[in-house]
């Protein structure tokens, strides 16, 4: 009764593993889109309910049901391999739907088979404890199915890579189907025979490159993938981008660039710079996101500015800046305090808090979990920790909505390119003023003009770009048929309503 609860436990443990483990897949594929977590389940779910109805047939026969185990458990384990890696080669094609949801059932039906075995099993012995034994069998697989997540989102994630994770998983999974084996009375040569071609199979599959899975279904276009970095909060790949400096996407989406030069721009510098003009004396800066450090960088140079507290809430982008001394040298400022948090609750804990400037370098607007940053409540929660006359500024990636949630926060809301910069206090003025082309002209990176010389026009033409009002933009898609909309915690509307799709 005791291996019986085990197994149940394993696999539900094994089963709930590598759900994560696709979700991590798929939802990175796809861009980190919110629709590829209920995707993975949707399928996960099938493919349990098949493989049930499976193991229910083999109870039903009356077969060998140790020996069935073993072989579910022992093919799972192949699957747990195979499956991901037919997916990551296909997912930027258009079949990686259909393989992603294939390789889905088939993960957890083969282990979903053993779960009415172990049941058919416990209660074969007709028995006034039939019932206890079968209660005991279910709340097994409950345990494991709850601490099965927990342990490999929070623990395995932390480190290893995704593929071996998969790796992980599956060579536990093949070593409960021999135990199984073990148990149905196979001879010991055929059992240790096994138990060695796993062993070599396993050594193959740990020596292979670690960020396959990552590197073959990452789709950014821009070519060489010079490093990857996996932890449990995402994955952050870095690619060449030539003259323009590396470019950086984070879960499969861009977020950011290495180029500090504001005239080359290749990452639109000028949209962060210009706060620099619109705060006289900006002592207190808050930033909201890191990414590869361009931006705080940049910030470090305006003049001034008094403390820097920069909150990030993944701790792999401290890895990736290590490999750029010019970002580098930005987190190394006295002046910058760095928090691995969430944005959110790390304002909340610190309200006292009060700041002149604050940037946010906020994600597309379709990706999970984007409304956390977007919402009316959340922009709410920032006001109160601006200065008076204080500025904020972010990037609505295009999304009109997140410009009219702006406008109904802050009496003064205007979009600059992409960029969403307002305040209570009407700032439009000082762009035009001679003392923000003086205040550009002297901004210096390390010891360094930020802008060189006979760089005037270039100040001038990112200062006189054109700022659209809230009306200019209302006006614009009502007369494409659609109002916009303010967004909110509880509607996601940019997440699902005018989101991208699967």
């Amino acid at each position: 009764m005791l291996f019986l609860c085990l197994l149940s436990f394993v696999t539900g443990f094994l089963s709930l593993s590598m759900e994560i483990l696709w979700v991590r897949l798929f939802s990175f594929a796809n861009h980190s889109l919110p629709q590829a977590f209920a995707f993975v389940l949707a399928f996960y779910l099938i493919g349990i309910s098949l493989g049930a109805h499976i193991g229910g047939i083999f109870c039903r026969k009356g077969a060998d049901l140790w020996r069935v185990c073993a072989a579910a458990l022992l093919l799972s384990c192949a699957g747990d391999i195979a499956f991901p890696w037919l997916y990551s080669v296909s997912a930027s094609s258009g079949f990686g739907l259909l393989t992603g949801g294939i390789g889905m059932i088939g993960t957890a039906a083969l282990k979903a088979v053993v779960f009415p075995v172990a049941h058919h099993l416990s209660v074969q012995a007709v028995s006034a404890r039939s019932g206890r034994r079968l209660s005991y069998v279910y709340v097994s697989n409950i345990m494991g199915a709850t601490l099965g997540p927990v342990f490999t989102g929070v623990v395995l994630l932390a480190f290893f890579s995704t593929q071996r994770n998969f790796i992980v998983v599956s060579g536990f999974t093949c070593l409960t189907g021999l135990l199984c084996l073990v148990r149905s009375g196979l001879p010991g040569p055929a059992v240790r025979g096994l138990i060695a071609v796993a062993c070599v199979y396993s050594l193959a599959l740990t020596t292979s490159d670690p960020n396959g899975f990552i590197a073959r279904a990452a789709s950014s276009g821009y070519g060489r993938i010079l490093r990857i970095i996996e932890n449990q909060y995402g994955v952050i790949v870095a690619y060449e981008g030539g003259a323009g400096g590396n470019v950086i996407f984070g879960g499969n989406v861009y977020d950011g660039q290495t180029n500090l030069d504001p005239v080359k721009n290749s990452n639109h510098l000028n949209r962060v710079i210009v706060t620099s003009a619109l705060v006289e004396t900006p002592r207190r800066v808050l930033m909201i996101g890191l990414s590869v450090g361009s931006w705080l960088k940049i910030v470090t140079g305006f003049p001034h500015v008094e403390r820097i507290d920069v909150v990030e809430i993944n701790p792999g982008y401290l890895a990736l800046i290590s490999g750029y001394p010019a970002q580098a040298s930005g987190l190394r400022d006295p002046r910058v305090s760095l928090h691995i948090d969430d944005g959110r609750r790390w304002l909340k804990a610190n309200s006292g808090k009060r700041y002149d400037l604050i940037v946010m370098n906020t994600t597309f607007y379709w990706r999970a979990y984007s409304t956390g940053l977007l919402s009316a409540e959340f922009l709410r929660l920032v006001r109160r920790h601006m200065a008076p006359g204080a500025v904020i500024a972010y990037n609505a990636t295009g999304s009109p909505d997140a410009f009219r949630t702006a406008a109904s926060v802050f009496r003064h809301a205007y979009l600059y390119e992409n960029f969403v910069i307002a305040s209570d206090a009407d700032w439009r003025h000082k762009l035009s003023e001679p003392a923000a082309f003086r205040k550009l002209s002297g901004l210096t990176i390390d010891g360094r003009p930020l802008y060189p010389a006979g760089s005037g026009s270039v100040i001038a033409a990112h200062l006189k770009l054109p700022l659209l009002t809230p009306e200019e933009v209302a006006r614009r898609y009502s007369a494409a048929g659609r109002e916009l909309e303010i967004i909110t915690d509880r509607n996601l509307i940019t997440e699902y309503k005018y989101g991208r799709s699967l």
